[in-house]
């Protein structure tokens, strides 16, 4: 080279790699960690850390570091939403950042703002600005990582005139310096057969040198570093994708004192197959995480969460046991792709945070959008309370709708509806919703709409305006799919394509059941590859309620004792890494698994009293009716009053209205009404309330309610959903066959091979011999040896008047010889069995048996049983017992059973 690199870490992990091979894309590269003593390297950092950050039970305290941490985070997020729409407002958090941040201002600064031009599609608007060659022109200024960037965009000319010379230089200049992204990005366009040129390091160094440069020093940071290496084992874009070497370095993190790494082996024990399991190794490394404060997770958009001060007994409790004899199931796991971490929170929430904090002071910045105000107003319901968080959390609301967000508006009139019978604010609500459907395009308003003027208003039910917005919000199908578990799983792509295709379009839209559903669809999908696990595994593990929502059918989907345990574990986990939204859901899986267990239902009470406290009605029922007998209804109501008072959802407002006294129960009812679904189930809900109360004016003005539902009271007992009601009649999905022949019009040439499969098998209703020797022939029309090898294969194995069909079409042995001249084994087999069916001379039984000897000569097991029978038998050659053995031994060492059974016949024949 012309340049030497100094990096000692880099050539002592050299040291320690094997032999190198390669393949198509990526390097087998086993680049191991060098074994080292466990000791806290990491941990004082770990510490610092932690005290940065603020956990569950702390007071809160919003400081510099943090800042940078969410304004770094909102900019990742917003830029990956829609850079353009946000434009001005995230050039406004860059510049907080560079003020707060003496490491970012400068370069930093300039080159995240030269992203977010691209991001947005600004590319003139960056090239006039001339940024780009503003950053190349800071001369010694410019680091490593600003130089792989600044070449990527002169390669591609974006932003600044291409220019591939200056591109290379710099990703040369990167590389020569040690940095890891240059020599990955070197290795990469290697792979691609695109070297770069002046650098002529083996590819193996190279990639050797890029991963010894992530380790770097064997400092504080070396946890992160070996991380870092781990994920690219993972990731399998450079090196070959290798789990149990992402797993050495991770071990190798943990042993160092990293408390993400130690809960990654954690992880990984606990979503290996059972053969990998370890539960000796997994106890030891839970231990770790759990002394060193578990672990963040980083990845998390809706907030930064910290561990709470959780012990690992505790820990260990809610993991439950870890199932390594799970032998018991043949299903597909997907679980082994998720990244899970641990978010335990206490048993009451905080009403203050450090998010909470930061939202305010983002409110004071004038480019603030409307999403700002309304991420503030549910921060501050969730901690205070939905209803105690109300007066400060409505004028953010307003603010919200006045800065035209549309999620602002629509929780804006949820709010509103309390106050239903105040026609001011009920207009309000009704206006504030039209608008966001009207301007904003929010389809989901039309539903909002919809239950307010069928179940929400005091008039209700409203019928004339309903069934309006009732037919819009229909029309939009926008409505999320509502299916079985068992019916997701056995969905027809030919009976119900439009369900199956509006799963999949609502998962694109990260919509969390339609994620759920779809990963589910993923899972089972015998088809599925490796590489659509790992994305849509990805997906759903972005958002809490997907994992949850998947954890559920898991748990409705195990077949027998195995799978259920399975399931369970899995649902734990969940609950680790969501926290108190899914205590419920845990709640009522071990309530069905094992409720009768006293150290299980002391388990259940304890999840149910966290969820309890934050004003889960279905909590506290669940609560209640599990200690009927032990506890009256009022005494769990006492309980809990204060959570409900706070934060009380819809069930939770309707178990307190029989015990709350009588000046509160009207606004119980409107806070209750302004919450609900308009269902059947939610509008018996509200008239049982008035039954009980004794007002009978209100329980029948509910009935009639419920009567105005869409579908009615259905009949639970048939099991019917509405979508199978509204599809009644309408007409057929296309057949397996259109769907083909559509293909076949849109020039798929893999379609006339599946048009041949579906119309040649008698077994199948499209069964027509006539098609199918057509597309036989089109198939054949269109030459090619693949074609003819595949013809071959499939003639002899049809019916017989399929056969006769075919024959008038198309000169078969004229295929099979030309095939079979063609070399290829399997059509010399084939056309030799076809001559001897077909047999009309000793001539084609002479030409049968030299064709089966010339496949049997060439390693053809079945060519060497049927060339053993015909020596056999003298089947148009002269009889050789003695031979035709040779031949049986030798295809019954290749493993064929007819071999054997056709050898003992045989030598049942050979005379003494």
């Amino acid at each position: 080279m012309k340049r030497q690199l100094l990096s000692l870490t880099a050539v002592l992990a050299l040291s320690l790699g094997a032999p190198v091979a390669t393949r198509a894309q990526t390097l087998d590269l086993p680049f191991l960690p060098p074994k080292v003593e466990p000791q806290d390297l990491c941990s004082p950092a770990a510490r610092a850390a932690e005290e940065e950050l603020v956990v569950e039970g702390r007071e809160a305290e919003l400081n510099d570091k943090l800042r940078i941490r969410y304004i770094s985070r909102d900019v990742l997020r917003l830029q990956a939403e829609d850079p353009d729409r946000w434009f001005d407002f995230i050039m406004a958090l860059i510049d907080w950042r560079a003020m707060i941040d003496i490491e970012f201002a400068g370069n930093d600064a300039l080159l995240a703002k030269i992203k977010l031009y691209v991001d947005a599609g600004r590319i003139e608007a960056l090239q006039e600005q001339g940024l780009i060659d503003q950053l190349r022109k800071s001369g010694s200024q410019v680091t490593n990582a600003q130089k792989v960037a600044m070449s990527h965009y002169y390669a591609n000319g974006i932003g600044v005139a291409q220019d591939e010379a200056i591109a290379e230089s710099l990703l040369l200049d990167a590389a020569f310096g040690g940095n890891s992204d240059a020599l990955l990005n070197i290795a990469r366009r290697a792979l691609q057969g695109r070297p770069v040129a002046g650098w002529d390091a083996p590819l193996d160094l190279t990639v050797t040198l890029a991963l010894g440069g992530m380790l770097g020093q064997m400092n504080s940071g070396v946890c992160a570093s070996a991380e870092r290496i781990a994920r690219e084992y993972l990731r399998g874009d450079v090196v070959s994708r290798n789990p149990d070497i992402a797993m050495a370095w991770y071990r190798f993190a943990a042993d160092l004192g990293g408390a993400n790494a130690a809960w990654r082996i954690v992880e990984f024990h606990l979503s290996a197959e059972a053969d990998r399991k370890d539960n000796a190794e997994m106890l030891k490394y839970l231990r770790l995480a759990v002394e060193r404060g578990v672990a963040i997770q980083e990845s998390q958009v809706a907030r930064i969460k910290a561990a709470s001060n959780v012990t690992e007994e505790e820990l260990t409790q809610i993991l439950g046991y870890n199932y390594s004899a799970d032998d018991g199931t043949d299903r597909p796991q997907v679980s082994k792709y998720f990244q899970l971490t641990v978010n335990v929170d206490a048993d009451m929430p905080e009403e203050e945070g450090t998010y909470l904090l930061y939202l305010k002071e983002l409110t004071a910045i004038d480019a603030a959008p409307g999403w700002v105000f309304t991420e503030l107003a549910k921060e501050i319901t969730v901690r205070q309370g939905l209803w105690a968080g109300e007066a400060e959390a409505l004028p953010l609301l307003e603010e919200a709708a006045n800065r035209r967000d549309p999620e602002g508006m629509q929780l804006l009139a949820k709010r509103l509806l309390r106050y239903r019978d105040d026609p001011a604010r009920l207009n309000r609500a009704i206006n504030v919703l039209e608008e966001a459907v009207a301007r904003y395009g929010l389809m989901s308003a039309m539903q909002d709409l919809d239950t307010l003027f069928r179940c929400q208003a005091p008039d209700a039910p409203r019928l004339g305006e309903a069934d309006l917005w009732q037919r819009n919000y229909r029309a939009a199908q926008d409505r999320s799919v509502t299916i079985s578990p068992t019916d997701l799983m056995s969905l027809d792509p030919f009976k119900k394509p439009e369900m199956i295709a509006q799963i999949q379009s609502q998962a694109l839209e990260e919509r969390p059941d339609a994620l759920s559903n779809y990963l589910q669809r993923v899972q089972m999908d015998p088809w599925s590859t490796d590489r659509a696990f790992r994305i849509w595994a990805a997906r759903t593990n972005a958002s809490d309620k997907a994992m949850e929502l998947f954890a559920e059918l898991e748990f409705s989907l195990a077949s027998n004792p195995a799978e259920r345990n399975i399931a369970l574990e899995l649902f734990r986990r969940v609950y680790l890494n969501n926290g108190v939204t899914t205590a419920l859901d845990l709640a009522i899986a071990l309530v069905e698994d094992n409720g009768r267990d006293p150290a299980v239902a002391e388990e259940i009470l304890a999840l149910l009293n966290k969820s309890a406290n934050r004003g889960e009605g279905a909590s506290i029922r669940l609560m209640a009716r599990l200690l009927e007998g032990r506890e009256s209804g009022q005494a769990i109501y006492e309980r809990y009053a204060q959570a409900i008072e706070d934060r009380g959802d819809f069930l939770a407002l309707t178990y307190a209205i029989p015990f709350v006294s009588s000046d509160k129960i009207d606004d119980y009812i409107d806070r209750a009404v302004s919450q609900m679904n308009c269902t059947t189930k939610d509008t018996d809900e509200v008239g049982e309330v008035y039954g009980k109360l004794g007002l009978a004016d209100g329980s029948f003005q509910w009935r009639q309610i419920g009567l105005a539902v869409e579908g009615g009271n259905s009949l639970a007992k048939l099991g019917v959903t509405d979508q199978q009601y509204a599809l009644f009649d309408t007409g057929a999905a296309a057949t397996q066959i259109e769907v083909e022949k559509r293909g076949l019009e849109a020039g798929d040439p893999a379609a006339l091979r599946s048009l041949f499969a579906l119309t040649a098998d008698p077994d199948l209703p499209g069964y027509d011999p006539e098609a199918a020797a057509g597309y036989l022939s089109q198939m054949l029309a269109r030459g090619g040896s693949a074609e003819e090898a595949w013809v071959v294969s499939y003639y002899r194995k049809s019916a017989p008047e399929l056969r006769r069909v075919i024959e008038q079409k198309i000169d078969i042995a004229a295929v099979y010889q030309k095939a079979a001249q063609a070399g290829d084994l399997s059509a010399k087999v084939e056309y030799a069995l076809l001559l001897r069916d077909q047999a009309q001379s000793l001539v084609d039984l002479q030409e049968s048996a030299r064709w089966l000897q010339e496949a049997a000569e060439a390693g053809n097991t079945v060519a060497m049983v049927e060339f053993g029978q015909v020596l056999a038998y003298g089947i148009g050659v002269p009889q050789d017992r003695n031979q035709a053995l040779v031949w049986l031994q030798q295809a019954e060492e290749a493993g064929d059973i007819k071999a054997r059974d056709l050898a003992r016949l045989v030598r049942l024949e050979i005379p003494g």
